[in-house]
């Protein structure tokens, strides 16, 4: 009898090709929950981030932050320039000060928050399952 005619090896490889179709199908709904959340992210971002910036022109944000909303608007300077240390401007260095501090705080927060720590573990395990040689 060859191993085709197995009834119970047929029956094992039959189980094993609808798990892997099973697990396709898994991976593939969790990439688009994954795809639609990351949208809903960067839309969420962006209107956050015009907010921020309509609450900097009308100075609500405070002097440098209005200051450097013009210059951003003016085309004198970037975000990213900003962020990056390639703008030297006075009220560009304030902000770098003001969110490195702010990050720093935020940094400290979450190294004190058990549900984050959880969290952060979790998905950790679940990337080093994903990517061993990572």
């Amino acid at each position: 009898m060859a191993l085709s005619d197995d009834p119970g090896l047929r029956a094992a490889l039959a189980e094993s090709r609808q798990q892997a179709r099973d697990a396709t199908a898994s991976l593939k709904q969790l990439a688009a929950h994954l795809g639609a959340e990351r949208d809903k992210f960067r839309a969420e971002s962006a209107r956050r981030m015009q907010e921020m910036q309509a609450q900097a022109r009308r100075g609500e944000l405070g002097p440098d932050q209005e200051r450097l909303q013009r210059r951003v608007d003016a085309g004198e300077t970037s975000w990213r320039d900003i962020a990056s240390g390639v703008d030297d401007d006075p009220s560009a260095e304030a902000a770098r000060v003001h969110l490195s501090t702010h990050l720093t705080a935020l940094r400290e927060e979450l190294e004190d928050d058990e549900a984050f720590q959880e969290t952060d573990a979790a998905a950790r395990a679940q990337q080093e399952r994903a990517d061993p040689e990572r």
